[in-house]
């Protein structure tokens, strides 16, 4: 079944992730694995590995056998895949401490975490919801579906942003649609004199943005609403203004959603993505914002689709004037496609 709208998608998402997963990936346990003392060891990285025995099948073995049923089954990324699994069962400071303990034995019960994370990853399911936490910049944030998986590309936007921030100045930004918080805590960690408020459609965004907030010591200068944006910010916030902006907004056409990896439209909130017929319908929204919400020489940020931005340039030619707000720049991504855009309040 095709899905034309991402309403429609949300509607149907339970029952298609609970027809299509093993039953073990609709409760993926928390990190956390007990371990026998007499079968475990531990390692500078500070938590229990697998120890040395003939008996048990080897961290090499296993590693080998589950990377080649993904590539068999053109699972994407099958190494990072399988090495970040065995890494978070083991315990491991990260991916790159798999290799020091090929020949390590694995337990009974580390053999069936590896297997049921690895069924989740062989029903498509995000690398990021199965081990239920991912790297962003220099944090380590929990990740759970639905709520959107932040992508590389977006730590590239927050590098603009702070190459271009001064980090001693009291900056006041808002960042739209918060997802798991990594923007605005990002942000935060790195310009200790900025706070922030942070908004979302989405329940689920809202309530793990406040959790990751709080487990990174940032919580007391951001707060959170859940908002829908539509054309302007929640009555709370209606006489603040802002010295930036920054948003990542749904930008994939409609059109375009039933085409997207089965890892992000099975399992991600579409309404993340979802930007209307021309991709545009979200960020117009925040254009409108900008212009009443930014004191004047404010930024906005934006991520966009590679075809974007000269359709926001020529959008803000014509309207610009009126609105306030002038086309500074677009960069490019790792990718070189123009994915970022910048946005002054002229007055």
């Amino acid at each position: 079944m095709i899905l034309s709208t991402s309403r429609a998608a949300a509607r149907l998402r339970l029952t298609l992730c609970s027809s299509r997963l093993p039953a073990s990936c609709t409760g993926i346990r928390e990190p956390g694995c007990t371990f026998s003392s007499s079968s475990s060891t531990t390692t500078g990285g500070g938590g229990p590995v697998a120890a040395q025995s003939s008996y048990a099948t080897t961290v090499r073995v296993t590693q080998e056998k589950w990377l080649q049923r993904f590539q068999s089954e053109n699972i994407p990324e099958p190494e990072t895949s399988i090495t970040n699994i065995i890494a978070h069962v083991l315990e491991l400071s990260g991916p790159g401490d798999v290799g020091q303990h090929q020949n390590s034995s694995l337990s009974e019960q580390q053999m069936s975490r590896i297997e049921e994370m690895c069924e989740c990853r062989l029903a498509r399911m995000p690398l990021q919801y199965i081990i239920r936490k991912w790297d962003f910049r220099d944090l380590t944030l929990k990740m759970i579906p639905p709520v959107f998986i932040p992508r590389p590309e977006t730590e590239e936007l927050v590098e603009l942003i702070l190459q271009q921030m001064d980090s001693q100045r009291e900056t006041f930004f808002l960042e739209i649609g918060s997802g798991s918080g990594a923007i605005s805590l990002s942000i935060l960690k790195h310009a200790p004199k900025s706070s922030g408020i942070a908004i979302d459609q989405s329940r689920l965004a809202c309530e793990l943005t406040r959790e990751n907030a709080a487990a990174v010591g940032l919580d007391s200068r951001l707060r959170i609403f859940k908002h829908k944006l539509i054309n302007d910010l929640p009555e709370t916030l209606a006489d603040k203004r802002f010295d930036m902006i920054v948003s990542n907004p749904p930008y994939v056409p409609s059109v375009l959603l039933p085409t997207l990896e089965p890892e992000i439209k099975i399992y991600e909130d579409l309404r993340a993505l979802d930007g209307g017929n021309d991709g545009l319908t979200v960020i117009k929204a925040i254009l409108r914002i900008a212009a009443k919400h930014l004191t004047k020489d404010g930024v906005l940020w934006l991520e966009v689709d590679s075809s974007h931005p000269p359709v926001i340039e020529k959008f803000l030619t014509q309207h610009g004037d009126t609105m306030g707000l002038r086309f500074v720049a677009s960069y490019k991504d790792l990718f070189q496609k123009d994915r970022f855009v910048e946005i002054v309040k002229c007055c």
